[in-house]
């Protein structure tokens, strides 16, 4: 109530018709301007037209989400897009942590330590601005 209150207020200062009621309404669109997909308080809406069944209506949200989605990229994919000086790197590091430790420890182990730290930040940043 309070809410709606405020918001009343807000758009009457505004010089905009006051709200009476929030509504609430999610729409996935393709492209950015056309409407596929719409819920709102009636309920689910495929290209215009209301889909009573839930069944299909999880089915088209699904399809849609399928279509409209980039998969996430794989461990692999990630780390052939590591730039070649960095692999050279890794590889220089893993070697002498392994000296370090007296060659008891392989420099493979460091190396996978490596690679897990790089995909962790990779992650991280798809997680942030990409497509996780």
């Amino acid at each position: 109530m309070k809410l709606v209150s405020l918001m009343n207020t807000a758009t009457s200062t505004l010089g905009t018709a006051p709200m009476t009621e929030l509504t609430s309404c999610i729409t996935f669109n393709s492209p950015p301007t056309e409407e596929v997909l719409r819920l709102d308080k009636e309920g689910f809406h495929y290209r215009g037209q209301f889909v009573a069944d839930a069944g299909e209506a999880h089915r088209l949200m699904v399809e849609f989400l399928k279509q409209n989605t980039k998969p996430e990229p794989t461990d692999d994919e990630l780390l052939e897009l590591m730039p070649e000086t960095m692999r050279d790197e890794f590889a220089a590091v893993s070697s002498v942590y392994s000296t370090a430790t007296g060659d008891q420890v392989e420099p493979g182990l460091f190396r996978v330590v490596l690679n897990t730290v790089a995909l962790e930040y990779a992650r991280a940043v798809l997680a942030r601005w990409g497509c996780q």
